[in-house]
C-alpha cells in the first residue's frame, strides 16, 4: 500500500497570515476513504520551512506519493520542492495540485520533476491516481481531472472531471492530522480573533456571480453542505479537539440564506459559546438583517463585505455588479449590532482612473466600516482578468511570486505606479486617523491585549508597501 505525503507550499509574503490547509486535509480524507491508510499532511508555511527543509523531512517519511499544493505566488518553492526530491528521493511520484497547477497545468508540467497534475477539486482524481499506481497502471487517459505525460513525454490534458455535487458524502477534513496547536500561534485569515483555539471550515463551495478577477477554483456553480452536515463537523471540532472559535471561509456563505440561518439556529440550540467569524464570504447587497441578527446570537463578532470599488462604472468593469446603495445599508446595519464589519477593496482596475480610485477612497473613509483594506488588483491565472490582460498585449510578469496580492507592482490602470502608491498609503491614513472610528475598534476588538499591537504593526505595513 502506498505511503502519501501531502504538502502545503510556502513562499514567505509580506502578511503573514494562515489558516488550516483543508485542501489537502480533504485530499487526505478522500485518499483515507478510498482505502490508503498512510497518508501524512505537512504544512510549510505553519512550520516555516525552506524548501530543502521540507525535503529533509519528506527524506525520513520516505512516502512513495508526494503530492504539492501551490496558490500562484507559490509556484517558485512547488518547483524547488519537486526539483529538490528528484535530486533527493529519484523514484518518488510527484503530484502538483491546488489553485495554481489547476489553472496552469502546462507551466507546472514543464518542470520535468513534476509527475501529474491533479486540476480542480481533486479528491477523487487523486484518490484515483493513488489507486492507479498502487496497482502498477501506464495508462492515464481515462482519468478526469488529470494531466500527466504520455510514453513520447507529450503533455496531456484529460477531460475535467465534474466538480462534487452531494458535499454531504465526502468526509469531514482530516483533522486527526494537523498538529492544532501550530495554528494557535500564527495569525490567521481575517487577522483578527477571539480565541486562540480556532478552526477553519468550507460549508459551501463555489460563488455563482463573474467578478473579472476572481478564482475559479470551485467553477460557478454553489453547492452547499446541509446545515446537519456543518453542524455535526463543528460537533467533532468542539467535542475532540477543544475549538473555541470558527473561521468560516465559504465565498460566499449567505447565498442560501434559510440554509445559513439553520446553521445559525443549531450553534444557538447547542449554545457552545463559540465565536464565529467571517473573512471572506459575504456578498452585501443580498445580506439581509434577520440573518445578521441570528449569526450575532449565534456568535459572531467579525465580518466582512466585500466592495472592491465604490465607482459604477467599475463595477461594471470588473462584471460584479453590486448594489452599493444596499451595501451600506447593511455595512451600518452589521455596525449598529455592535459586529466588528471589514471592508475590503481594490485599486487599480483596467482602465480606472484616479478620480474613481477616490471615490473608493471616499465612500471607505465616510462608511460605517470599522477596519478596512486596499488591495491591488492582481490578474491571478485561470480568471477572466487574466485572459483580458493577455490578449491586450499586456507584459505580465514571468515570476509568479510577483503575483503576491500585498505587495504587487503590476499595473493594469490608466494611473502612474507612484500615483497608486501614494492612494493607498492615503486611503489607509484616511480611513483609521479617524477618532470616532479608532474608539469604535477599541470598544469593538476581542482579545484587546494580543490584538492592539499586533494590529498597529499590521496598519504600519500595508499603509506603505507597495
Amino acid at each position: 500500500m502506498l505511503r502519501i505525503a501531502l504538502v502545503q507550499t510556502y513562499h514567505p509574503y509580506t502578511q503573514f497570515t494562515h489558516v488550516h490547509p483543508l485542501g489537502i486535509m480533504m485530499i487526505a480524507a478522500q485518499a483515507r476513504k478510498s482505502g490508503f491508510a498512510d497518508v501524512h499532511i505537512l504544512d510549510m508555511k505553519v512550520e516555516d520551512w525552506t524548501p530543502q527543509r521540507c525535503v529533509d523531512e519528506l527524506v525520513e517519511l520516505k512516502p512513495d506519493v508526494v503530492g504539492l499544493s501551490a496558490m500562484t505566488y507559490e509556484a517558485g518553492c512547488l518547483n524547488e520542492v519537486a526539483r529538490e526530491l528528484e535530486r533527493r528521493m529519484p523514484g518518488v511520484i510527484v503530484v502538483a495540485g491546488g489553485p495554481h497547477p489547476s489553472v496552469a497545468a502546462a507551466d507546472v508540467l514543464a518542470e520535468k520533476a513534476v509527475d501529474f497534475v491533479v486540476r480542480g477539486e481533486g479528491e477523487f482524481t487523486f484518490a484515483e491516481l493513488c489507486d492507479g499506481l498502487d496497482k502498477g497502471r501506464n495508462d492515464w487517459s481515462a482519468c478526469e481531472g488529470l494531466s500527466w505525460r504520455d510514453r513520447d513525454g507529450k503533455i496531456v490534458h484529460n477531460p475535467d472531471r465534474a466538480p462534487p455535487a452531494k458535499l454531504d458524502e465526502m468526509p469531514f477534513p482530516a483533522w486527526d492530522l494537523v498538529d492544532h496547536e501550530k495554528y494557535h500561534t500564527v495569525p490567521r485569515g481575517g487577522v483578527i480573533y477571539a480565541h486562540k483555539e480556532f478552526a477553519t471550515m468550507f460549508s459551501s463551495r463555489a460563488c455563482p456571480w463573474r467578478c473579472t478577477y476572481c478564482h475559479n477554483s470551485y467553477g460557478k456553480t454553489f453547492r452547499e453542505r446541509s446545515a446537519e452536515n456543518v453542524l455535526a463537523e463543528i460537533d467533532l471540532l468542539v467535542k475532540d479537539y477543544g475549538v473555541k472559535e470558527i473561521v468560516f471561509m465559504d465565498d460566499i456563505f449567505n447565498f442560501r440564506p434559510e440554509r445559513a440561518k439553520k446553521i445559525a439556529q443549531g450553534l444557538i440550540d447547542r449554545d457552545y459559546k463559540l465565536a464565529l467569524t467571517f473573512p471572506n464570504g459575504f456578498r452585501g447587497d443580498i445580506l439581509d438583517e434577520e440573518l445578521v441578527v441570528l449569526l450575532k446570537k449565534a456568535g459572531m463578532y467579525r465580518c466582512m463585505v466585500a466592495v472592491e470599488s465604490a465607482s459604477p462604472r467599475i463595477q461594471k468593469v470588473m462584471k460584479k455588479n453590486l448594489k452599493i446603495d444596499k451595501v451600506q445599508r447593511i455595512v451600518d446595519f452589521i455596525a449598529d449590532q455592535g459586529i466588528m464589519v471589514h471592508g475590503a477593496f481594490m485599486l487599480g482596475f483596467p482602465t480606472e482612473t484616479e478620480e474613481e480610485m477616490r471615490e473608493t477612497i471616499d465612500w471607505a473613509a465616510e462608511s460605517s466600516f470599522h477596519t478596512a483594506a486596499f488591495f491591488r488588483v492582481i490578474p491571478f491565472k485561470g480568471t477572466e482578468l487574466f485572459k483580458e490582460i493577455e490578449h491586450s498585449g499586456y507584459d505580465l510578469p514571468k515570476d509568479w511570486s510577483a503575483y503576491e496580492p500585498y505587495k504587487s507592482e503590476i499595473n493594469l490602470s490608466t494611473v502612474p505606479e507612484e500615483t497608486i502608491f501614494k492612494l493607498r498609503k492615503e486611503a489607509y491614513r484616511r480611513f483609521y486617523f479617524n477618532p470616532k472610528r479608532m474608539w469604535r475598534i477599541f470598544k469593538s476588538i476581542p482579545n484587546k491585549t494580543n490584538m492592539l499591537p499586533f494590529l498597529t504593526l499590521l496598519f504600519a505595513r500595508r499603509a506603505y508597501a507597495r
